[in-house]
């Protein structure tokens, strides 16, 4: 609401036309409709158009995968469908905060090492931009107050079951009371991890040009070797990744240490995923993929 608030002033100044998109992601029923009505009329308000979207999440999840990450994964598509669907030039503006950053970094920690991805980008390559990544939750609260703008909490907030929501709810305001500040500087540790991994990514997708391989593979087995650890690692985690799967911690590093290794031959699984490998080469496939 504060995002939607805030661009309209900025679109009205400039003269960029905007639109508000809201989802329906087909989970809380009638609660959503009337999120999505209250969504539409502030738009109206703001002399806006209203783009309602609606993906059906608990048809649209992959084996294995979370309702969230299904959620996130199919939300992004429709609204870069919606984006491409325009004859110019689109961004998408989503209302991720420093909170949300600080949630993600811990979120990160917490998980197995092969789910690092490291803090929430400003901007994304596919034209996805966070204006408001830089401001706290109470701040953008305090905005809206001084509007006489009413907001709406997703009652799935208060979900403990959900890691987002304890962190949220019990760990992070736990660290604020030991360690003033902890939140500000988990979110510019965020960024400076978002930064390595850039510079990991462009060296990889670097060597990738260089032996003229794809992203998904098949690649060199040499080309392991010449990435080092770190690089192998996120090289698997990015490749699991564009079909679909998570790769656990553990067996990320076992299968990349075997790929390090001189072992001649590999045989696996990893994130669901078939790996084989000899001295020359590595393939990654889906298990109902021919051989």
């Amino acid at each position: 609401m504060a995002l939607l608030c805030l661009l309209a002033g900025a679109s009205t100044r400039r003269g960029i036309p905007l639109t508000a998109v809201h989802i329906g992601h087909g989970l809380r029923g009638q609660t959503a409709f009337d999120d999505a009505r209250i969504a539409a009329d502030l738009s109206a308000s703001l002399g806006l158009p209203f783009l309602y979207l609606s993906i059906d999440v608990p048809s649209g999840r992959r084996p294995g995968e979370s309702p969230e990450a299904a959620a996130r994964r199919l939300r992004y598509g429709a609204l870069l469908a919606a984006a491409a669907g325009t004859q110019t030039q689109v961004r998408i503006a989503t209302g991720h905060t420093l909170d949300d950053q600080a949630e993600t970094v811990l979120m990160n920690l917490a998980r197995h090492g092969g789910r690092s991805r490291g803090g929430i980008r400003q901007r994304r390559p596919d034209g996805v931009i966070r204006p408001i990544l830089p401001f706290r939750r109470t701040e953008l609260r305090a905005y809206l107050a001084s509007i006489g703008v009413a907001w709406r909490e997703d009652e799935t907030n208060r979900d403990e079951r959900l890691l987002r929501n304890r962190i949220r709810l019990s760990t992070l305001p736990s660290l604020e009371t030991a360690m003033p500040g902890i939140a500000v500087r988990l979110a510019r540790a965020g960024a400076a991890w978002t930064g390595r991994l850039d510079a990991l990514d462009a060296r990889i997708d670097a060597s990738l040009r260089e032996v003229l391989a794809p992203l998904e593979g098949p690649w060199p087995r040499s080309l392991f070797r010449s990435l080092g650890a770190e690089g192998a690692l996120r090289l698997l985690v990015r490749a699991c990744g564009a079909r679909g799967g998570v790769p656990g911690g553990v067996q990320l590093r076992r299968t990349a240490a075997r790929l390090l290794s001189e072992v001649p031959r590999l045989s696996g699984s990893l994130a669901g995923l078939r790996i084989v490998s000899d001295a020359r080469a590595v393939r990654m496939s889906r298990r109902d993929d021919p051989a």
